[in-house]
């Protein structure tokens, strides 16, 4: 695919806009609503549902193989660490999130004495899993407490000591918006052996990402938001480095080595990060996301970034001018996430939305989320309704 897009400097805010004809072509849904709820879920490509229909088309034909099926989950791993960094070896399959991050909290040893750290910005997939490993496995829960929709650096290092197993955060938080600063946050871990954990499901597909250059050591997501891509299609990363380290609570006959053969003898766990899958996927939404992953590697990480940050960057000079409360962050800790206080949150969501407007509420506030394929006009359509 060829992408076409342009950038306009407009009032000092860098925005990038991909050229008309491309979204017409891959999101022709977008000419009947504006659709800015990328944070609840993405719009797929057009390429995306062709793709899942001739899967269909081939099942019902039984056209598929199980070759086919295995060099799909190859290209996936492979395209996912071209997006995020690191080796396709480090990337395993996994329906969602929340069976993600389970899957590694449970795989996680943890000695007398042990604890985890969170905050308490984080969306229930992020700390449901931590509540649960620490009743399970009497391990202290320490909870960093937020302040104006934002996490301190020094707050995480406060509660991190020689006893941390696990220090767990979302990459942008999922009703504020608030972009972590994981580097300085994995390196205090680091300095005392504990594993960085991120949820990154609202920061990989518009945020320029390399995990292991920024000390990620476990991750988890899936493809329904910035990802453009069907639900139930998600993954896991593990890095290389401490892979040994976490076992495999669950182990399957997708998870082995020699998993083609079905003979009986004694099996032993992947080499790669294949050992964290159980069993067979939904493929019908992998064949989709790979297609989603085409896409979004066909525009350059920089510039996807670029075109998401000026979109919610415009919407909050918009709010400054309306006198609209919202959240405000410095800039390395902005995301296209934006978080504002309208009067009667509740009635205006349904208002917008009868007028085909999407956003969401989130902790009482209205949460607008623009991606690389909106524009600044469907911005001040919202914010024409707002007024």
């Amino acid at each position: 695919m060829t992408f076409i897009y342009r950038q306009t400097i407009s009032e000092g805010i860098m925005k990038g806009h991909i050229d008309s004809t491309i979204i017409e072509r891959y999101f022709p849904t977008l000419k009947e609503m504006t659709y800015l709820n990328n944070a609840a879920t993405g719009i797929l490509p057009s390429t995306a549902l062709d793709a899942m229909k001739e899967y269909l088309e081939g099942r019902i034909r039984a056209k598929r193989s199980l070759d086919d099926t295995l060099n799909k989950m190859d290209s996936i791993r492979a395209k996912l660490s071209r997006l995020l960094g690191g080796s396709p070896a480090e990337y395993a399959l996994a329906p969602s999130t929340s069976v993600g991050l389970n899957t590694l909290a449970h795989g996680i040893e943890y000695p007398e004495g042990s604890n985890i750290v969170i905050c308490d910005l984080e969306f229930p997939a992020n700390y449901v899993p931590w509540q649960n490993a620490s009743r399970l496995y009497g391990v202290e829960l320490r909870i960093v407490p937020s302040r104006e929709g934002a996490v301190n650096v020094s707050d995480f290092a406060d509660r991190i000591d020689e006893n941390t197993r696990v220090v767990a955060i979302s990459m942008v938080q999922f009703g504020s918006g608030f972009r972590a600063d994981i580097s300085a946050i994995a390196k205090t871990a680091h300095e005392h052996d504990a594993f960085l954990v991120a949820d990154i499901i609202q920061a990989a597909g518009w945020h320029d990402i390399n995990l292991p250059k920024i000390g990620v050591d476990l991750a988890s997501a899936q493809a329904a938001k910035w990802l453009i891509g069907p639900i139930g299609a998600g993954f896991i990363y593990v890095s290389k480095d401490i892979m040994d380290r976490v076992k495999p609570r669950y182990l399957g006959w997708w998870g082995v080595e020699d998993m083609r053969d079905f003979s009986y003898f004694e099996r032993t766990p992947a080499k790669s990060a294949k050992r964290y899958e159980i069993g067979s996927p939904a493929l019908i939404a992998y064949v989709g996301f790979d297609e989603s992953l085409d896409l979004l590697l066909s525009i350059p990480a920089k510039e996807r970034e670029a075109v998401a940050l000026g979109n919610a960057e415009y919407l909050r000079e918009c709010l400054r001018e309306m006198g609209l409360e919202h959240y405000e962050f410095e800039e390395q800790n902005k995301s296209p996430i934006v978080s504002c206080v309208p009067d009667d949150v509740e009635r205006l969501e349904k208002e917008l939305r009868k007028d085909g407007i999407h956003c969401s509420v989130r902790n009482g506030r209205l949460r607008i989320s623009p991606h690389f394929y909106n524009t600044t006009e469907e911005i001040d359509r919202l914010v024409e309704k707002m007024r």
